[in-house]
């Protein structure tokens, strides 16, 4: 029987999100030590280098996501795969600060934007509508064990190696697993590849499927004239603002509390391994939950996570608090993202999900910037604890807004 060619799509898009953001966004916080004694830097300014990383991101992901939903994703895939490896090799070399802020804010954005979610995703959401949900969260699934294979991995290395070889090091072999990979990718269905799953029963409603799937994409200005667009993506983005501060944040506290390098790498492997159980979860259930009311579910779960890490005080908590964030974070992209693509359609995913990640990017370079300007004055990070826990439950209210809106423009739909 011929496995449905979907699923290597998949199963790409799950390698190139461990590698790419398992060495970057999610393991950014084994480098702000070191980096910041290396380089003389304040934990603030230790922070603005994944805060350059978010504000590139959020000024060329709708310029990427409107190049996918109109050009080659292998072409800008494969390039954005070399940008990668040299932005790292060019960070690990550079003695300059101001040119490693420069390669953090625009050459290294640049090939993140073009080469790990937004493509991937877009992708996914091309090959898959009755799966959509499970095919996601297995991508996703990706991201996750990144944490839990690339902060060891990385850990080791900078003890062994130091920080600016092991970054030589993973540049280099990210981007050669990632040309290899690369010509494997089919862009789009052909007319034998049925999804499982599908009707395919009537032949010209099938037809009329795949001439939306090529149809002429929403604009972004259409998209910000949609309000069910702002909601869920100003909620999501909060949350995952303050969760990707958290996880920034983790092993600077743990470091602080007398954790060895090793011991607070683990912090992020436990944060990598719920996320990881949250995402194979989602591949068995994602296609029948109520995604709004679990991504409503979630942000609670940021806003327990902030009143436990209040009370951080010893390595049983810190853990505990790893493993909650561990679920939000692994459950909220790929919940989000098949929702996006359900509000949306196919033709428009792209340019959605870049305009979405620069709003993204903007909360999580904010929220980044407050979490270390709050360590900065006033010596701990409660400030920011309580003031997540009151954001959280805000995005939470959003998103149930979100969910009656969408009802009602359905309702007028069937009417």
């Amino acid at each position: 029987m011929r496995v449905y060619y979907g699923w290597w799509i998949v199963a790409i898009g799950f390698v190139v999100l461990l590698l790419v953001l398992g060495a970057t966004m999610n393991s950014f916080g084994m480098y702000v030590i070191p980096a910041s004694e290396d380089l003389g830097l304040s934990r603030a300014d230790a922070n603005t280098g994944i805060i350059l990383v978010n504000l590139g991101l959020a000024a060329l992901s709708p310029f990427i996501g409107r190049l996918l939903d109109t050009y080659s994703i292998k072409l800008i895939m494969a390039v954005s795969a070399v940008l990668f490896g040299a932005s790292l090799v060019i960070i690990g070399a550079s003695h300059n600060v101001w040119l490693s802020a420069f390669v953090l804010g625009l050459p290294l954005a640049l090939a993140i934007a073009g080469l790990s979610v937004l493509p991937t995703t877009t992708l996914v959401a091309r090959w898959f509508e009755e799966q959509r949900g499970r095919a996601m969260a297995i991508t996703m699934i990706g991201m996750s064990l990144g944490t839990v294979v690339m902060a060891p991995t990385m850990g080791v290395l900078i003890e062994t190696v130091g920080w600016r070889t092991c970054l030589i090091i993973i540049g280099i072999a990210i981007a050669v697993i990632s040309l290899v990979l690369i010509p494997l990718i089919r862009e789009r269905p052909g007319p034998d590849d049925i999804e499982p799953g599908r009707v395919t029963a009537n032949p010209s409603k099938d037809a009329s499927e795949v001439s939306q799937a090529v149809a002429e994409p929403l604009k972004v200005k259409q998209l910000l004239q949609m309000p069910v667009f702002w909601m869920m993506t100003l909620s999501v983005a909060l949350s995952l603002g303050m969760a990707q501060t958290i996880v920034v944040s983790i092993v600077p506290i743990g470091q602080e509390t007398g954790l060895s390098v090793a011991q607070s790498a683990w912090l992020l492997s436990l944060l990598g391994i719920m996320a990881l159980s949250c995402k194979l979860i989602l591949a068995v259930v994602g296609d029948w939950i109520d995604r709004e009311l679990t991504l409503t579910i979630l942000f609670c779960l940021i806003a327990i996570t902030c009143a436990a890490l209040l009370k951080a005080d010893t390595y049983s908590m810190l853990l505990i608090s790893s493993a909650m964030v561990g679920l939000a974070v692994g459950a909220i992209t790929p919940v989000f993202l098949a929702l996006l693509a359900d509000q949306v359609g196919q033709a428009t995913f792209g340019t959605a999900n870049g305009t979405a990640g620069l709003i993204m990017s903007l909360c999580g370079a904010i929220a980044l910037r407050y979490g270390g300007e709050v360590y900065d004055r006033t010596g701990n990070y409660d400030l920011m604890f309580i003031s997540f826990i009151v954001i959280s439950l805000v995005a939470a209210l959003l998103m149930l807004a979100t969910k009656r809106v969408s009802r009602a423009r359905s309702a007028i739909a069937a009417a």
